[in-house]
């Protein structure tokens, strides 16, 4: 009779600690369809109760620890491999933290690379001046936004965001963005170093000393033209640098030619300003415009069309440069 209380003391506490376990709703209705042990047929009662636990348990033990027949060396076996497991998570987490800073640490190289390139057109376009443009130079500036998102990449904490098994990359940049950046969408764009960076370009007048955005609304049409085309230049100019740097040294130069057609809004004065700068950065220049006859300093090309006697039709080109006066 003991014994048989003692059964269903510890059945009650089975049914209590399977109703609190995680997975533990199967084995109890398992268990509820099983007849209580009776005083007749008190052993083969346990046995089918114990079995079907047992079983259970099996599943959801690791083999090495269910096998054993000591609970207590199974425990102390469960302990050790859960603190492997722990410190091997630990050590996934900080490798992929460092994945994450590795991402920022790319990023920021890519932005110094881009910031010598800046500097070494600064460096081309000192000396060049046209007009009223004195200097002409390229600043590059971090974009806020974009750097608390990278702040968040190098210091760990869009790294949750990034080890997540059930979310797509797509998804987590999007969410690193919105979160960091300020944004809704434009996840993608983490992973772009000239988001990083603004771009402006800046030019100083020989009336004054200071530097001012170059705006198109305050700039003339031959001074816009001009900045954009020195710019250019200097451009191609680092172009054609990092293409021949693993090259043989070329006997002769690049063709330094800028092509404008059909430039109808530039003035007398503004094809003064573009030949200035053309003059400082030994550029030719093609230009058609009809204030071409009148401007000083180039060749003025007249193209005529005709029909000859035979019924063909040719082009006459005459040349005329105005003569510097003595």
């Amino acid at each position: 009779m003991n014994l048989v209380q003692k059964a269903n003391t510890w059945r009650e506490l089975l049914v209590e600690r399977l109703r609190g376990a995680q997975g533990g709703a199967q084995l109890l209705a398992e268990l509820q369809t099983l007849r209580a042990p009776s005083e007749g047929e008190f052993a083969a009662g346990v046995l089918d109760l114990w079995l079907t636990v047992r079983d259970w348990l099996r599943r959801r033990l690791p083999a090495q620890v269910a096998e054993v027949d000591d609970p207590r060396e199974a425990l102390l076996r469960l302990r050790d491999q859960l603190s492997a497991l722990e410190e091997r998570l630990k050590s996934q987490e900080t490798v992929l933290r460092g994945a994450s800073e590795d991402v920022a640490r790319g990023i920021d190289v890519q932005i110094r690379k881009a910031r010598a390139q800046v500097n070494r057109l600064n460096k081309n376009l000192e000396g060049v001046s046209f007009g009223s443009i004195q200097g002409i130079r390229v600043r590059q500036n971090p974009v806020e936004k974009m750097e608390q998102v990278l702040r968040a990449l190098r210091d760990g904490a869009a790294q949750a965001l990034l080890v997540q098994a059930d979310l797509p990359i797509e998804d987590a940049l999007d969410q690193i963005f919105q979160r960091f950046g300020g944004g809704r969408t434009g996840g993608q764009k983490l992973l772009d170093y000239r988001e990083y960076v603004h771009l402006q370009v800046e030019v100083r007048r020989k009336a004054g000393a200071d530097w001012e955005i170059a705006n198109p609304g305050r700039l003339s049409t031959g001074e816009a033209i001009g900045v954009g085309a020195a710019l250019m230049m200097v451009v191609l100019t680092e172009w054609e640098r990092d293409a021949m740097l693993l090259r043989g040294k070329k006997s002769h130069g690049s063709l330094r030619f800028l092509f404008l057609d059909e430039a109808n809004r530039l003035s007398h004065d503004n094809l003064g300003v573009l030949f200035d700068l053309c003059q400082a950065l030994d550029l030719q220049l093609l230009i058609a415009a009809p204030e071409v006859a009148r401007a000083e300093g180039n060749t003025t090309y007249r193209l005529v069309r005709k029909m000859t006697a035979d019924g063909r039709e040719e082009v006459l080109v005459s040349g005329r440069r105005t003569r510097a006066e003595a």
